[in-house]
């Protein structure tokens, strides 16, 4: 049985409004989980408002979340993936170009020292450079993390092209052969529902709903692929309001028929080769929530779909803190 005697490295899952820290045993296994609000538009937000230096409120949320850690074993190394390495994170990591193999040895971390002597290692994101680029930073390592078992057992088919889809906030549509990216897709699905439920004309008529409602949900996927969505989500986006003033939506399902609209829009505008019969089903890569949302929408539309194991960024870190030699950083 491992306790906390156990751990080897500390691994961050740092995104845009959240941070989740693992405190990591031999094989990847999670000895203990944190999470706090502190994604890098809270952190830098907040270095605007009290004039902190950038670099130092990003260390003051490495200490909130991991002091107690490192105060226990201080030369756990440390790895780091997502928009802790963009612009406006703690310090810019580089991007590899597509076509990129997500186990490739030339993975080069960034490196960033603490007043306490703690080095960060940042996973580099990924490029697609085309006429309006793409972009992505952890879920590289969320991909990893979901190919790790079939990667252990020598299962993993590198012939067949497979789909890996993303949602969160930037909903990644993802191709890959084997461990190698070949090209990738992004929706902004989630951060504009967030935008219209709590910021928008839409979001003043509408209550925060007690449970699901998957008749809204499936309401707004069918006026997404319906004749009416022909006029695209700024069109269709206003029904949410219309529906609600003429009583034919109530005000607790606003924001699941929302969802439902956005999610079909998606689904509608993205090439008809991302969903065209493979080998292999789509494999889906997100919160369980979210999972269920896609899932559902998918099945819809006679897509087969499988899961990714839960947990797949930290065991993405933890691959590629092997890869690099970053395990090895541990004093004995």
């Amino acid at each position: 049985m491992t306790n906390r005697n156990d751990a080897r490295l500390i691994a961050l899952d740092w995104g845009t409004t959240s941070c989740r820290a693992y405190l990591m045993a031999e094989g990847g296994v999670v000895l203990a989980e944190r999470r706090q609000p502190l994604g890098t538009m809270a952190v830098t937000r907040h270095a605007s408002a009290t004039g902190t230096p950038h670099v130092l409120a990003f260390e003051q949320s490495f200490e909130e979340i991991c002091g107690g850690w490192l105060e226990s074993d201080p030369d756990l190394p440390v790895i780091a993936c997502g928009m802790v390495g963009s612009n406006h994170g703690w310090a810019e990591a580089d991007y590899r170009a597509v076509p990129a193999d997500l186990v490739s040895e030339g993975i080069v971390l960034t490196r960033v020292s603490t007043r306490r002597g703690v080095t960060v290692h940042i996973i580099p994101g990924l490029i697609a450079d085309s006429a309006l680029p793409g972009v992505m930073r952890g879920e590289e390592t969320q991909i990893l993390g979901a190919l790790t078992a079939n990667l252990r057992a020598g299962t993993l088919d590198y012939a067949s092209e497979r789909i890996v889809l993303l949602p969160g906030t930037h909903s990644k549509w993802v191709r890959i052969i084997g461990t190698t990216v070949k090209d990738f897709a992004t929706y902004m699905t989630g951060e504009i529902y967030a935008l219209l439920t709590t910021d928008s004309t839409l979001s003043r008529l509408s209550v925060r709903p007690v449970q699901s409602d998957w008749m809204a949900f499936d309401r707004g996927l069918d006026v997404a692929r319906s004749p009416a969505g022909r006029g695209g989500v700024l069109n269709t986006a206003f029904s949410a309001r219309s529906l609600v003033i003429t009583g034919e939506l109530a005000p607790d399902q606003v924001e699941d028929y929302i969802s439902g609209l956005l999610i079909g829009h998606e689904l509608a505008e993205i090439d008809p080769a991302w969903l065209a019969d493979e080998p292999n089903a789509i494999l889906l890569c997100g919160e369980a929530a979210l999972n269920d949302r896609y899932r559902r929408a998918l099945q819809r539309l006679g897509v087969d779909v499988d899961l990714a194991v839960p947990g797949s960024a930290p065991l993405g870190m933890w691959e590629i803190a092997q890869i690099t030699g970053l395990l090895t950083l541990v004093k004995q």
